[in-house]
């Protein structure tokens, strides 16, 4: 397995100090807040199951639980099964927090999981009673009928909530204990006849029959009776003093049913302490989600601002900030993991490079070299930096490492297959993967719904998947740095997405001249310069490119160039280095027909799509195309050539100040190397 470096990074560490700032109070007393429950959203393979689990080893001398809500649901466990495992997880005794007992939770529990005969009542009470009371009980005697008290109170509190008020039964009271002083009356829901609630057990015999056997309605409130048990017991635990530390509960991949039903359920009932309770409950709740949990698409969780419209979800974390989840709504806050800066992937690239006894590349600039080709590559995908990484150390000390790179990207390795399994969703819909590779051939997928092969050749059902994959930032992994231009519409998958995609297609060369042929019959001669380069016609995208020239503003052309110059290099591009690449993509001008300053473009076309990309220029380079590819020439041995015909253009082929200023702009563009 490769190593993952969970809880390393410097992403990793805002992370936790954001946890641990909820973790650890800084002030006492009722002023104490409710903290959130924490809902973070990242894509597949963006290292939420790592994380969490970094967490949960940071945090174990506190009350830690962790748990994978999806092996939870696979297993038919339900949200009261989901409780039991928090609070069994929670009992353990650790030092600065206080001993966590919940003998009231523990009672509905052990009544619900109770086998009870709707039939025969009077035997159902003796099982049960025998159950609480006999031997081998936590409960000593009747003790169990305080905890009752608690439960009913809870009970009635619940279900006497707006709209949930049906009818009146009455509880009698206990006189041995002299539980209640005199006759109580709490409200509940008709789940069944008054009469048969006539002592504490037929009480706990109905929490039974409603869980287990009432309808819908009446299961779901007495899970809400449970879990404000456990969170009136929670508060109870810690309300004798004021506790260093408190309890962290850490659930991965609550992006199902089982998930949304157990956010759901916590976050309607907790809420800010009352003069009846002793302060808000000591539980820090972080959820990792691959998806928006369908159970919170709803108006008073925040849904408006996951942006079903727009397409974009809450709480977008910049680069370089702080990780601050935005509040969606009362006990909400919603955040995304970012990917990984170049900085932190080039700290990675630095223990492989340490371990290995092969020479380092670049000699002693080989860590920013290498850390800048990995990040060029995978854009700082966390699951696709560390299995490239790993991918790297298992060659031969005698690979040089730009060989290991194209080595263990070549289309059918063990690396392009799994992780292309990896980040795409499980069990995807019939085709999907299919459409998903053909549509990766333009830089956004919104290209592929004019084409002709999706309206034609798909069907209603996967043309809908297709839809709705598209249209979601966590399933298409798009990058979002907050600069829309630099990183492309909703529909632009990430960048090793996209490789990974294209290494999938049998044939690239067909469908790049099939998505030209049709860019030319509409007259988008743009696209079709795109593909026909993609195809490997340098020829005719440079005539588009020369066609252009001084047709509109300089920054408009260099951006032009720079959006032709990321299409994928194809494979059929031939020779060992970049400067036999480069001349044999330019072999046919040897033909003196060609005119002077065609050949200069072509030239400078040629160079800069199989040089890697320059530090990037605002004015030009933000083409909503973030693919990279630095394998062409992965030492930048041909920026010199790109700089040569940038100062032919500027010099020889254009007599505009504006022109000039710009060409020679782009010609210093290229002087350092993309790594320093």
């Amino acid at each position: 397995m490769p190593r993952d470096w969970a809880g390393e990074s410097e992403r990793d560490r805002s992370v936790q100090s954001y946890i641990e700032s909820l973790l650890v109070p800084r002030d006492s007393g009722r002023g104490v807040r409710q903290q959130p429950v924490t809902l973070v959203l990242g894509p597949r393979g963006s290292g939420k199951t790592t994380l969490l689990r970094a967490f949960a080893d940071w945090a174990r001398k506190a009350p830690v639980v962790r748990l994978d809500v999806a092996e939870l649901a696979r297993q038919e466990q339900q949200p009261v099964d989901v409780l039991k495992a928090v609070a069994f997880g929670l009992e353990p005794r650790k030092k600065h927090v206080p001993r966590i007992a919940l003998p009231a939770f523990r009672l509905v529990c052990t009544a619900l999981g109770a086998e009870v005969d709707p039939l025969d009542r009077a035997a159902t009470r003796r099982r049960l009673s025998q159950e609480l009371s006999g031997p081998g009980s936590p409960w000593s005697g009747s003790q169990w009928l305080a905890d009752v008290n608690q439960v009913a109170q809870v009970a009635a509190s619940i279900v006497g909530l707006p709209g949930a008020l049906t009818g009146a039964l009455q509880l009698l009271p206990i006189g041995e204990r002299r539980w209640l002083q005199g006759r109580v009356y709490w409200r509940l829901s008709p789940i069944r006849r008054a009469s048969a609630v006539r002592s504490a057990l037929d009480f706990l015999i109905e929490l039974n029959l409603a869980y287990n056997g009432g309808a819908d309605e009446d299961r779901r409130r007495t899970e809400r009776v449970l879990c404000e048990v456990f969170l009136q017991e929670l508060r109870r635990c810690y309300a004798k003093k004021d506790w260093a530390v408190r309890c962290l509960l850490l659930l991965d991949n609550v992006d199902n049913q089982l998930g949304g039903s157990v956010l759901r359920l916590l976050l309607e009932e907790r809420g800010p302490a009352t003069t009846s309770d002793p302060g808000p409950d000591p539980l820090v709740i972080v959820a990792m989600a691959g998806s928006y949990p369908e159970a919170l698409q709803h108006v008073e969780f925040g849904w408006e601002h996951a942006g079903h419209t727009s397409h974009a979800y809450p709480g977008r974390w910049a680069e370089g900030e702080a990780f601050t989840p935005q509040n969606v709504a009362e006990g909400l806050c919603v955040g995304q993991l970012r990917g990984l800066t170049r900085n932190e992937v080039e700290q990675q690239a630095k223990e492989v490079l340490q371990s290995s006894s092969a020479p380092a590349p670049r000699g002693q600039a080989g860590v920013r070299w290498l850390g800048w080709a990995v990040y060029e590559i995978t854009r700082g995908q966390p699951e696709g930096t560390a299995r490239l990484l790993a991918a790297l150390q298992g060659f031969a000390a005698t690979v040089e490492w730009d060989q290991r790179l194209r080595r263990a990207l070549e289309p059918s390795s063990a690396l392009v297959t799994g992780l292309l399994d990896r980040l795409l969703p499980i069990d995807p819909p019939e085709g999907l993967r299919a459409a998903l590779a053909r549509a990766a051939a333009a830089p956004d997928l919104a290209a592929a719904l004019v084409t002709r092969w999706l309206q034609d050749e798909t069907t209603d059902h996967l043309r809908t998947e297709f839809q709705a994959f598209r249209r979601d930032q966590l399933r298409t992994m798009h990058l979002d740095t907050g600069d829309p231009a630099a990183d492309g519409r909703t529909g632009t998958p990430h960048p090793l997405l996209r490789r990974l995609l294209l290494s999938a297609l049998n044939d690239p060369h067909a469908v790049h001249a099939e998505l030209r042929t049709e860019a030319e019959a509409r007259g988008d001669g743009a696209s079709a310069a795109y593909h026909a380069l993609a195809c490997g016609d340098l020829p005719a995208a440079a005539a588009y490119l020369d066609s252009v020239f001084e047709q509109m503003a300089p920054e408009d052309w260099c951006a032009e160039l720079c959006r032709l110059r990321r299409a994928p290099l194809p494979a059929s591009v031939g020779g060992d280095s970049p400067w036999e690449r480069h001349e044999y993509l330019v072999r046919h001008l040897s033909d003196d027909a060609v005119g002077a300053r065609l050949r200069t473009v072509t030239r400078l076309l040629a160079a800069s799509w199989i040089s890697p990309e320059p530090v990037a220029d605002r004015a030009t380079d933000r083409v909503g195309d973030p693919y990279r590819e630095p394998l062409g020439d992965p030492y930048a041995s041909l920026y010199a050539e790109i700089n040569a015909r940038f100062h032919t253009l500027a010099t020889t082929h254009t007599r505009s100040v504006a022109w000039t200023t710009v060409l020679h702009d782009k010609a210093a563009q290229y002087n350092p190397e993309p790594w320093r």
